[in-house]
């Protein structure tokens, strides 16, 4: 859940949101560990074959205040922990750095592959600059890292800010598993109200038509779930949560009570499928302001 460049508090709030937490030192030694769990989903079957999907937002970002959350060998040995110790195939990621996410690849094996699209900022005269994520880590963007070759890889076209930052999505299908979408939506405007300044809404929509049925889909979609007191439960299209559930979800048509997956609090982390749910699990990294989301679903690479 980056900055928008008219925005400079947001460092300082991540930075206040470590007070109280471990030494930053210690973070670079923690091993994943599951936060929270939901592994009795209706409707299930016992057997497989399984394939287990996480998203995580890697907060790898220098100037976005992500420094306290551990170097790029973290977020490195995060990925590859998530994958070796936590079973997952494929990885929906943001904020990710291309070095991070390279040198993860790399540690696990030629049978993985990577497809990264960089984070631009828009100016005025319409000139874009990638993103860098500092300490020679290379750009940051949002993508997919998978243990199967990536066919198919496509942006979705979705609105995005006049200027500023610009987030986006994409799709892509790992081998011979399910359509994966992974998304990195628009920080909400600063008046709630002005519904014509809500991109959320529409990248929301195009996701969703982009992904097809029998996809996974989510990523950090910087929006709390629709319910009683969200005020921006409007932004969330009636299929979700309906025509395609999410991973935390118990009740049909509800998101019921999901964990939260950010530091503040709140869920903003998200994995969306019409597959049938074996599990869903939040993994605290402790490398990121944003726990890690692990979903699996029917399905091998």
């Amino acid at each position: 859940m980056p900055p928008t460049s008219s925005d400079p508090s947001r460092p300082l709030l991540r930075r206040r949101a470590l007070l109280g937490a471990a030494a930053g030192a210690l973070l670079l030694a923690l091993v994943p560990g599951v936060r929270h769990g939901v592994t009795a989903l209706a409707g299930q079957q016992d057997d497989g074959p399984w394939l287990t999907v996480a998203t995580w937002n890697t907060c790898g970002i220098d100037a976005w205040g992500c420094t306290p959350f551990g170097d790029g060998k973290a977020k490195a040995d995060t990925l590859v922990a998530l994958a070796e110790q936590h079973g997952a195939r494929v990885l929906l990621l943001q904020e990710a750095c291309e070095g991070d996410a390279e040198a993860a690849r790399q540690r696990l094996g030629a049978d993985w592959h990577l497809a990264l699209q960089p984070y631009e900022q828009l100016d005025a005269t319409g000139a874009r600059t990638p993103v860098d994520c500092g300490a020679d880590r290379g750009r940051a963007g949002y993508g997919v890292l998978a243990a199967a070759p990536l066919t198919g890889t496509t942006p979705v076209a979705a609105p995005q800010p006049a200027t500023g930052l610009q987030r986006g999505a994409l799709c892509t299908t790992p081998g011979h598993g399910p359509r994966i979408c992974a998304a990195h939506l628009s920080l909400p405007p600063a008046d709630r109200s002005d519904r014509a300044a809500e991109l959320r809404d529409d990248q929301l929509a195009a996701l969703l038509a982009a992904a097809g049925d029998g996809a996974v889909l989510g990523g950090d979609f910087n929006a709390r779930p629709p319910g009683p007191g969200n005020r921006d439960s409007w932004i969330w299209p009636t299929a979700y949560y309906d025509r395609v559930q999410e991973c935390e979800q118990r009740t049909p048509g509800s998101p019921g009570r999901p964990g939260p997956t950010h530091d503040n609090g709140e869920k903003l982390d998200y994995l969306f499928t019409a597959l049938p749910r074996h599990g869903c699990r939040i993994v605290d990294t402790g490398a990121s302001d944003h726990r890690a989301l692990l979903l699996t679903v029917p399905g091998s690479l």
